[in-house]
């Protein structure tokens, strides 16, 4: 009994030594980033637009691959393949996202929270090497779940550089070709629109309730838009009806004489929409599959402990 309370005290040892290491580590680090945001404010995102976000991944992507199979001992590596990792990088990413969703103030942008979602993927890809050529239970739902969580972040990370949105005003009188960027830059779109038709649902109380238009493109295409019913244009444009303007009554009822539409390039977002997926799919297999569950250990050595015990 003495010999296994022995192991049993080293092992709390080597486990706190461990969480110490971690929580130094990812201090230091998250130090370094609030000290980035501090001096150079926020994280200049357009300058890993494409080509250099996909140059960047992939030297990044080696990097750790080279780090787990040839370094695998590395106090780095340990610290990446740590389970006292994760439960830090996924605590500190979560309080993010609540402030972020329950206040005003913007943290995507910034040098912290670039560094948290960073350091998370480097934890995760590891992971998903590990897991991947480790024998395991649920081997499919482990790689779905870990691959579409990368995905999912990966996607955000390193497409928002190449995220876009533009406003312009489509009126009835003629085509528009020019929209405004969110720093209030004039840009050319590479498509005509104009509002050729509009319709609204009112209320019992004469109250207008759901706007409709519909446009047409420079190629003869109609378009119709709604509130929160975006039109896909194209493999990576998206069109959005964000109001409506110069409404007047024509007798027949209220006519809008332009409409302001959004548009929103997103090239990374079948990246996300993969990761989405592969989630869902691997919470549907944990749901089928139930949890792995852990064998039990019964080691030699304990057993004949016991027996001189």
């Amino acid at each position: 009994m003495l010999f296994i309370r022995v192991r049993k005290t080293d092992f709390m040892k080597l486990l706190k030594t461990e969480r110490t290491q971690c929580m130094a580590f990812w201090t230091v680090y998250i130090a370094l980033a609030c000290g980035c945001q501090y001096f150079f404010g926020d994280f200049p995102s357009s300058f890993f637009a494409f080509p250099v976000n996909i140059a960047v991944m992939l030297l990044w992507l080696a990097v750790l691959w080279v780090l787990f199979k040839e370094k695998r001992d590395s106090a780095v590596s340990s610290v990446l393949l740590s389970f006292h990792t994760t439960v830090i990088l996924l605590s500190a990413f979560l309080a993010a996202c609540l402030v972020q969703g329950f206040s005003s103030v913007k943290l995507t942008g910034t040098w912290w929270f670039t560094a948290i979602v960073f350091a998370l993927l480097s934890h995760l890809f590891m992971v998903i090497i590990r897991g991947s050529i480790r024998p395991r239970p649920f081997r499919a739902r482990f790689l779905l779940n870990h691959a579409g969580l990368f995905l999912a972040l990966a996607g955000g990370l390193f497409g928002s550089p190449d995220t876009q949105r533009w406003r312009t005003i489509v009126k009835l009188a003629e085509p528009v070709t020019e929209a405004v960027d969110t720093d209030g830059n004039l840009i050319r779109m590479p498509y005509r629109l104009q509002l050729t038709g509009f319709c609204v649902d009112s209320y019992r109380d004469g109250r207008p309730g759901n706007y409709e238009v519909t446009l047409t493109a420079d190629d003869g295409t109609d378009i119709v838009l709604k509130v929160n019913h975006p039109y896909c244009l194209s493999w990576k444009d998206d069109l959005y009806l964000a109001g409506i303007k110069d409404v007047t009554d024509s007798g027949y009822g209220p006519v809008a004489g332009s409409c302001i539409v959004e548009i929103v390039r997103q090239p990374w977002k079948y990246a996300q929409m993969a990761g989405i997926l592969m989630l869902a799919a691997g919470a549907a297999l944990l749901f089928i599959q139930g949890p792995a569950g852990r064998p039990r250990r019964r080691t030699d050595d304990a057993v004949q402990v016991m027996k001189e015990v």
